[in-house]
């Protein structure tokens, strides 16, 4: 019976051994874990902290870029505004002012306004599905009326049909519209005679620029257009029918047009 008591007594103690042992062990165990946790949670801060350093500097430099083109309308209208102030004193004539930024156009003479309202203007880079880019910005600066002219017709440069990813007609492909007929007549043979598809091969199109144009030089017209109000040209001006006919019999040729 004692020594039943102590074997039992014995085990007891060599269990007891064993589980302070396995406790003590458990414990490293657990003290390292969170020693790992630890420095995971001091690398998480730190890469958060970066995360959060590199979003603002990202948000900084978006800001500025965003900023760019409006300082440098707001540089190009200070710089207009001096430009007229000299024109002024100098000229006695009509004058133009086009605001790229708000799309509008001012008619002036002396410095007084005579006429104001929406234009279209240059929509800036343009990419067709082959990678080809062009830049359709209208060009500012201090431009003049080099020419003028009634019942223009549009001259259809290639990249018209390479913006649309069409190969431009070769000599003899294009349609050709009557000459036999009067501008008017040609006019309607354009949109009544032809089909749409057939339109799009026409190069010389009648009655798309409205009744009058003013070549500014450059390939930059003033002309009737639509999308007023907003950048959607190729970098002409494009003015509604009441306006290009009132702009076209106030300013002659050599008349500064002054573009911001």
């Amino acid at each position: 019976m004692k020594s039943s008591l102590i074997v039992l007594i014995s085990v007891l103690i060599m269990a007891l051994a064993i589980s302070l042992t396995t406790v003590y062990r458990m414990d490293k165990e657990v003290s390292h874990v969170r020693n790992i946790i630890g420095e995971y949670g001091e690398q998480v801060e730190l890469i958060s902290a970066q995360r959060d350093t590199l979003a603002l500097i990202n948000a900084a430099f978006a800001a500025r870029m965003d900023s760019v083109p409006s300082l440098r309308h707001t540089a190009d209208s200070l710089r207009v505004c001096l430009d007229e102030v000299e024109l002024v004193r100098n000229y006695l004539g009509y004058y133009l002012i086009i605001d790229t930024g708000q799309n509008r156009f001012h008619l002036r003479r002396g410095g007084l306004l005579v006429r104001t309202g929406y234009c279209g203007t240059g929509k800036g880079w343009a990419e067709n599905d082959s990678g080809l880019v062009w830049n359709f910005s209208t060009p500012r600066g201090i431009r003049y009326v080099v020419k003028k002219g009634e019942n223009p017709y549009w001259f259809r440069p290639d990249w018209y049909w390479l913006e649309q990813n069409l190969r431009p007609p070769r000599p003899g492909e294009d349609i050709l519209i009557p000459d036999s007929l009067s501008w008017e007549e040609q006019i309607v043979y354009y949109r009544d005679s032809l089909t749409s598809s057939e339109r799009v091969w026409v190069r010389a199109v009648p009655g798309a620029l409205g009744n009058f144009k003013l070549d500014l030089g450059g390939g930059i017209l003033l002309h009737y257009g639509v999308g007023r109000g907003r950048n959607v040209s190729h970098g002409c001006i494009r003015l509604g029918n009441s306006d290009l006919d009132a702009i076209y019999r106030a300013l002659p040729v050599g008349a500064p047009v002054l573009i911001y």
